[in-house]
């Protein structure tokens, strides 16, 4: 018999909740010590890091992810802008399939929801994929609904890393060459 609050460590949701928290003091612990070290690449690849996150894990709140990701291009190199961003997004997604995985009954009523839930039975990884490929707002109810449909994590991380990396190595690129070309053209 448990006492009132008294945690069950063997509860997958509290091994999460641990997990998270172990990594956010990891971070702290790591950014005080390294204080000194950071130059402004590091700082700049943080700030694509934690663009993506915000703009992945929250869910419905839109965040300049593609616009840093951009702007840092300018300056980093447009690959690991690309690939870092990408990784980030990707992760940060795993919010709305975790909510979907623990309660479906989230947007269950809503018809958005039940004709993307009923693509993800038939064709779930070509979903994904076009969803995370193309910047739009609807990526949190797909997350949702794979969540909800028990999508296999794996694949889910899989599928949406390819099409997020792919979204922000586009991006990235293509400002940095924009940015180019218009330097070329006034003379800057």
């Amino acid at each position: 018999m448990r006492r009132l609050g008294q945690i069950d460590w063997r509860d997958p949701e509290n091994l999460v909740r641990l997990g998270i928290l172990a990594v956010v003091i990891a971070a702290i612990v790591a950014a005080l010590l390294l204080r000194d070290d950071f130059g402004a690449a590091q700082v700049g690849y943080g700030a694509v890091v934690l663009s993506a996150l915000v703009a992945s894990a929250g869910l419905f709140i839109p965040a300049p992810a593609l616009a840093t990701a951009c702007g840092t291009a300018l300056f980093l190199n447009p690959f690991l802008v690309g690939l870092i961003a990408g990784s980030a997004e990707s992760v940060g997604e795993l919010s709305g399939y975790y909510l979907g995985y623990t309660s479906r009954d989230v947007l269950a009523r809503s018809r958005m929801y039940q004709w993307l839930e009923n693509w993800m039975r038939r064709r779930g990884w070509l979903l994904l994929f076009v969803v995370s490929l193309i910047p739009n707002p609807i990526f949190d109810v797909v997350g949702i609904a794979a969540g909800a449909l028990r999508y296999p994590i794996w694949g889910f991380l899989a599928v949406v890393w390819v099409g997020k990396v792919l979204k922000f190595l586009v991006f990235a690129y293509a400002c940095n060459a924009g940015a180019d070309w218009l330097t070329g053209v006034f003379g800057l």
